[in-house]
């Protein structure tokens, strides 16, 4: 197995992502949204006070290009609002959900409990507790020889 961990790693890998981004993209579609949208709407949704563009990005690992498509095409749905704090600083103001944002992050909550249960109920949390740990850290680790240019 050993030998085969490169090609096991990227298969799945590769596997994951799509899988998720088809069923976050067919799941959302019924609300409008774009499988781009969910990590930001679940992220505001956690965040009382809202969250910045910077701290968007910065979550979701994404430039600030794709933040501001996604926070405009958020609020042009009446998903998201603008709270300004600084005049003239867009990454410095907050955003929030509005009602019908926090209605629809709620539904598509229930939908990611569901998505999880299914895929990972029958996995011991423990099992589960590694993996996520073991995962981070190849994340970490690969994220860490990039910036050391190590490649």
């Amino acid at each position: 197995m050993l030998e085969n961990r490169f090609e096991l790693f990227d298969v799945s890998v590769s596997l994951i992502c799509k899988s998720i981004q088809k069923i976050k993209s067919e799941k959302v579609l019924q609300y409008g949204l774009k499988s781009s949208h969910v990590l930001f709407m679940v992220q505001l949704g956690r965040s009382e006070d809202g969250l910045t563009a910077a701290e968007l990005s910065e979550v979701g690992h994404v430039d600030k290009a794709q933040i501001s498509r996604v926070i405009s095409e958020l609020t042009s749905k009446g998903y998201v609002t603008k709270k300004s704090l600084h005049q003239g600083q867009k990454y410095k103001n907050k955003l929030k959900l509005t009602e019908a944002g926090r209605r629809v992050t709620h539904e598509i909550n229930e939908i990611i409990v569901n998505v999880l249960e299914t895929v990972s109920g029958s996995i011991p949390m423990s099992d589960l507790e590694v993996f996520y740990r073991t995962l981070f850290t190849i994340s970490d680790n690969l994220t860490s020889m990039l910036c050391q240019s190590q490649i």
